[in-house]
């Protein structure tokens, strides 16, 4: 028997090797597929692990020592015996004497391995501690060698600043002076408001502790888990590892951690196999295809085994042995291949090939079985008697697809609701791939009642042979699970960039310590042309999140709104009233009459007339009052400043501002303003704060000493502002800036949109200069930042830094690029991506080897010896594996659209809920890149078969 199989193997070497090398690909996909979310999980995890803060990766416990001090010593004891932390023992005692102001004197044990000696050495006995390196170090010229008398620093009241304490001085050698040498190492523990707020650190040895006089010693003992134990995302593991629960009631925040790396090991746990399962389903489609191919043509060597009565034990061995002792063989390699290759991966690989080299044997043994039940007649019968069948494996797929579906709408998303997509997207390939040939059989009769020979062969060798609809169903699913994958990573790319796009606003925003004005004037100076850079500020408004951006540079922003939304809210109306240096003369008509003062004034007190300031908006954007001479007279009298010599360069009349103190009442009006007797404006719309022309007038009822104001014609009497749909219709309805005083510039919504950059829903738009011409500087920003488009140059920081503006953070669409591939969807949808590609592969590898035995099949010798030409059987082969491929692809783009339909949800597309909703369907043209490419690589890959075979071989 065994020499019998060898016989076979050596003869079939060809058939055997392509069965061979598809069980080793299965092997290694299912590997793979075992590896790649542990892996996956592992790296996500050590993303959150650097990213997270220190509290969130470390458990750290603090007491004194004449208070808890015993508690921390016993928690350091017992953390030092567990093999799965690093344990780090500190104490410390304020002191006075290093430099002006309070520093630490603190023993960190094995300190000395953790920096770097600028200079000396490190600590070794009593009186002797290394400084750091820094400002007190230098300015104060300590150095190695230098005596210091510390004390220790107390602060009796916290509202006063520390102090040396009356217990006396201790001489101190400063023997090194050094720096950390990475201090965002874990090692130097938790960072405490004082390592923030710059505190300095003297390094000692617990006997220099213990000979300075002082009453309270800081104790500190910090556990640092190993990573492979944060990597696990298992608190209870935690729990579990003996750590001492008064360290671990100390450190809440490291739960938040692990339950973040939990959830995301599972989401990529639970998604991979999405995917990944039905390609191996495909993949042992394949097999019984390749299987399947080999026995038929083997059927006469069956069948005389049959009649010479050989057992059925043994007819199954010489059946089926050959193809079993492969997959032997073949699947395990494929695991241990991907085993050794694959960093992380572990025994879960070589269990993934095991199960499925079960599957395989099973397919093998079925298909063996499916051929031994035929009779020996039928066997030893070119052609096969064909009868009804009941289509089981269609069945099967859909009642599965069934299963997930409604597995899916349960909200499960478990087991099989999460592959309801990819379920949905086999069971219509394989039911549309069952019914489509029934349907085209008719066709190829009529093409050969017409004369073409060639596609009428074609239809029918696509159409009644069982391997034309297994191959179209294979094609189609392929297809279908390609299809489907590169949607949705189209999708979950077009949302991920979108996010990005929404949350940061423009390619690079700098964080910039500075007032409104000032940013938008560094800015100006360093882009004069509003090329590359504008400057954004946040507020709140009425519960409403307010953007304020400059919009004469909207084209910086990453918005598609943007454009519309700055044409929305351009500012209109008259031009700016300009004024330069020189003496600025306002004529104002004022109807006033004194009226008594409400109450006793003191002896000699009396109450000021009303007074009048000009407001002027300076070239930098400051907003500067001038206090106009003399107090408000009755009747027509000029009010005059001299202007600073700062609007030489030009300045804007912003506003004019009344003070009132109780004793006129009357109203107000202007005649004309000059400057150096030059007219620059007449009284014509001017108004108050919320009106087209409100009256100006002096009221006992005002608040003394607050201002009224009056705004120039080109302040609009509402601001207008763009505002998010989720405020309503129309928009906020009572929403505005209050100005100094009682006054308010309400804000005038003006166009709607959907969602507002940087900040998110609920919120409103307006324009920064708009904004503070509005209010006459009286509202300021909070959050000032400088928005970069991609234009931008190399050197824009510096640029920017010359022009004054203080950048203490940056933010680049870049880094957050990066951050979001390396999200749990976006990795899984890799996975995946490369599952389905690897499906196409075993697909084009399938069809070769089947085209290539086609090439010899009983069926078109047949054709030939009944006159059918070589070149006409050759056509009519190339024609079939065409509309194979191409009718596959078709059908694969249709069940992966209805798929799509029915099954978006469950596919991994977004990380989170996203501002705004996914697109509801893919992009065209990758999905038509897509099926091109699968449909052409067949053609092609099939159509090479058949280039070698000009002279007919094997069809004469």
């Amino acid at each position: 028997m065994i020499a019998l199989l060898m016989l076979a193997l050596r003869e079939r070497r060809r058939a055997y090797a392509a069965i061979a090398l598809l069980c080793f690909a299965i092997g290694a996909l299912a590997a793979l597929g075992a590896a790649y979310p542990r892996a996956v999980a592992d790296g996500i995890a050590d993303d959150e692990i650097k990213t997270a803060a220190a509290n969130e990766r470390m458990f750290q416990m603090s007491g004194s020592d004449d208070t808890s001090g015993a508690a921390v010593l016993a928690v350091a004891e017992a953390t030092r015996r567990l093999p799965d932390y690093t344990t780090v023992y500190a104490a410390g005692v304020s002191v006075m004497g290093f430099g002006a102001e309070r520093s630490v004197l603190t023993y960190r044990e094995n300190a000395c391995a953790h920096v770097r000696l600028v200079s000396g050495r490190c600590p070794m006995g009593s009186g002797e501690v290394m400084v750091p390196a820094g400002l007190v170090q230098q300015t104060r010229g300590i150095e190695v060698g230098t005596r210091l008398f510390l004390v220790e620093a107390i602060k009796p009241d916290p509202k006063n600043p520390w102090m040396a304490s009356n217990r006396g001085r201790a001489p101190i050698d400063v023997v090194g002076v050094y720096q950390q040498s990475n201090p965002g190492e874990d090692y130097w523990g938790v960072r405490t408001s004082e390592d923030a707020a710059g505190v300095p650190v003297v390094l000692t040895r617990p006997e220099t502790l213990n000979s300075l006089p002082h009453e309270t010693e800081v104790l500190t003992v910090t556990a640092i888990p190993a990573r492979p134990l944060l990597k696990t995302g298992d608190y209870d593991a935690i729990l579990r590892s003996k750590l001492d629960p008064n360290i671990i009631k100390s450190s809440p925040d490291v739960k938040g951690m692990l339950d973040r790396i939990a959830a995301k090991r599972k989401y990529v746990e639970t998604m991979t196999p999405a995917v990944v399962q039905p390609v191996l389903g495909l993949a042992c489609w394949a097999l019984f295809l390749l299987v399947s191919g080999r026995l038929q043509r083997d059927r006469p060597e069956v069948g005389i085994q049959s009649l010479r009565g050989l057992p059925l034990a043994h007819r199954w061995v010489l059946a089926a042995g050959v193809s079993g002792l492969l997959a032997l063989v073949a699947t395990p390699l494929g695991g241990l291949a991907v085993t050794l290759a694959t960093p992380g991966a572990g025994g879960s690989s070589m269990s993934a090939a095991l199960i499925i080299l079960a599957v395989e044997l099973a397919v093998i043994a079925l298909t063996a079985l499916g051929l031994l039940r035929l009779r020996p007649l039928d066997l030893l019968r070119r052609v096969l008697p064909t009868g009804s069948k009941v289509p089981l494996i269609e069945i099967a797929v859909l009642t599965v697809a069934g299963a997930g579906f409604a597995q899916m709408k349960s909200g499960d998303r478990s087991g099989l609701g999460i592959l309801a997509a990819s379920l949905i997207a086999v069971a219509v390939a394989v039911a549309v791939a069952r019914v489509l040939p029934l349907a085209l059989r008719p066709a190829a009769r009529r093409q050969l009642h017409r004369g073409r020979i060639a596609s009428g062969i074609a239809l029918a060798l696509a159409t009644r042979r069982p391997s034309g609809r297994h191959l179209l169903a294979l094609v189609s699913t392929a297809a279908a699970l390609f299809t489907l994958v590169v949607g949705a990573t189209d999708v979950s790319s077009t949302t991920r960039h979108t996010q990005i796009d929404l949350t940061l606003g423009a390619d690079r925003v700098l964080m910039v310590q500075s007032s409104p004005a000032q940013a938008l004037a560094a800015v100006r100076q360093a882009d004069p042309d509003g090329a590359w850079a504008t400057v954004t500020g946040r507020l709140a408004v009425s519960g409403t999140d307010v953007l304020a951006v400059d919009l004469s540079r909207a084209a910086v922003m990453r918005w598609p709104e943007a454009t519309a939304v700055a044409a929305a809210l351009k500012p209109g109306g008259p031009a700016p009233i300009e004024v330069s240096a020189g003496k600025l003369e306002v004529f104002i008509d004022a109807t006033v009459q004194a009226i008594p003062v409400q109450g006793e004034l003191p002896p000699g007190a009396y109450a000021p007339k009303a007074r009048v300031f000009a407001v002027v908006e300076l070239p930098g954007g400051e907003f500067q009052e001038l206090d106009l001479d003399n107090g408000i007279e009755p009747g027509v009298h000029p009010y005059a400043v001299t202007l600073p010599p700062a609007c030489a360069e030009g300045c804007r009349l912003a506003g004019l501002s009344l003070l009132a103190f109780g004793a006129e009442r009357g109203n107000l009006a202007i005649q004309r303003i000059t400057v150096d007797g030059r007219p620059v404006a007449d009284g014509k719309g001017w108004h108050t704060p919320g009106t087209d022309a409100g009256q100006w007038s002096i009221d006992p009822a005002m608040t003394i000493g607050q201002p009224t104001y009056l705004l120039p014609p080109d302040v609009p009497a509402g601001l207008p502002a763009a505002y998010t749909r989720d405020l309503g219709d129309k928009g906020p309805t009572s929403a505005s800036f209050s100005l100094r005083g009682y006054q308010r510039a309400p804000i005038k919504p003006a166009v709607a949109t959907d969602i507002v950059p940087r900040v998110g829903h609920k919120a409103m738009v307006v324009d920064l200069p708009s904004a503070l011409r509005a209010t006459l500087g009286s509202t300021t920003p909070s959050k000032i930042e400088v928005w970069l488009s991609a234009g931008a140059p190399a050197d824009a920081q510096r640029k920017l830094t010359d022009a004054g503006l203080a950048i203490v953070g940056t933010e680049s669409r870049a880094d957050a690029v990066a951050r979001a591939d390396r999200t749990p969807p976006a990795l899984t949808l890799r996975m995946q991506l490369g599952a389905a590609v690897a499906g196409v592969l075993l697909l084009l590898g399938v069809l070769l080897v089947v085209s290539s035995g086609d090439r010899r099949t009983t069926e078109l010798a047949g054709l030939r010896q009944a006159g059918v030409r070589a070149a006409t059987l050759r056509r009519a082969t190339r024609i079939t594996y065409a509309m194979i491929s191409l009718l596959g692809v078709l059908i694969g783009v249709v069940a992966a659209a209805v798929a799509w339909a029915a099954a978006q949800s469950v596919l991994p597309i977004v990380d989170g809920t996203p501002w705004l909703p996914p697109p509801s369907w893919p992009s065209p043209l990758p999905l038509a890149v897509g099926a091109a490419g699968i449909a052409v690589l067949l053609i092609v890959g099939t159509h090479l078969i058949f280039v070698g075979d000009r002279r007919g071989r094997g069809l004469e």
